[in-house]
């Protein structure tokens, strides 16, 4: 393993450090932003990345209001989260990934990991800008397919309704088969992925296929309401394997 194999990434947000810091150290924060999180009180946590794919840990190091870093006691894998307000307001989040592997997979498994963090912070200002304050109920599906991200994308366009040359700020309208009809705003648009802001809730939809280690998924968070969670993610995940039935 080198050491200098780490992911950084320094973001700004309009909120206080106390907003930010909320968002990063506990189990419903990390929910609102990223994928559903539980943490119990020794600091033992599982984040749930859907279909059943959980992945365990715990809290390794913890400063209040300032730094705190998840990770695993078997593995040199980690998270830190570094939270310093500014000096004209708003906050600086400093975050960094430790822990890759040598082997001849560093830059894809690096440029995965890079892209669902440019995502998963994006979804933190939206929810500052948008939500803020607002309890979320996340929801996440997730499929495999041998597929590129072009073909991905091609089928799901044709799945959500949406015309496949969308662009940032266009103004769509989802028609997933056996769920409401969804309309909102492009907020996030990148190769393989797909960001709609509604009046109440994020959805997201990403697929790298091939190029990803097969992984098509959604992500859907529901915020001031109380959906169905059982329900609810039911019905997204049999739209998505509709669409990318598992392949093994």
């Amino acid at each position: 393993m080198s050491e200098e194999r780490r992911l950084y990434k320094e973001i700004s947000f309009d909120a206080t450090p106390e907003q930010v810091w909320a968002a990063v150290s506990s189990g419903p924060g990390m929910s609102i932003w990223f994928v559903p999180h539980e943490m119990g009180p020794e600091g033992e946590g599982e984040a749930d990345f859907g279909g059943g794919n959980t992945q365990a840990g715990r809290v390794l190091a913890r400063e209040e209001g300032r730094r705190i870093v998840y990770g695993d006691t078997d593995s040199p894998a980690a998270l830190e989260f570094l939270v310093e307000g500014r000096d004209n307001g708003g906050t600086v989040l400093r975050f960094t990934q430790s822990g890759f592997f040598d082997g001849d997979d560093w830059a894809g498994e690096y440029e995965s990991f890079d892209h669902g963090w440019n995502l998963f912070f994006h979804n933190l200002a939206q929810y500052f800008r948008y939500f803020a304050g607002l309890p979320a109920t996340t929801l996440v599906t997730g499929s495999t397919t041998s597929l590129g991200p072009d073909a991905i994308w091609a089928k799901l366009s044709a799945a959500l309704g949406v015309d496949p040359e969308v662009r940032l700020g266009d103004r769509v309208r989802l028609t997933p088969a056996g769920l409401p009809p969804i309309d909102g705003e492009v907020d996030y648009r990148v190769r393989g992925v797909l960001g709609v802001r509604a009046a109440e809730a994020l959805h997201r939809f990403q697929g790298f296929g091939a190029e990803g280690r097969g992984m098509v998924n959604s992500i859907h968070y529901y915020y001031g309401t109380a959906p169905d969670r059982a329900a609810t993610t039911a019905a997204w995940q049999q739209w998505l394997l509709a669409a990318f039935p598992v392949r093994f």
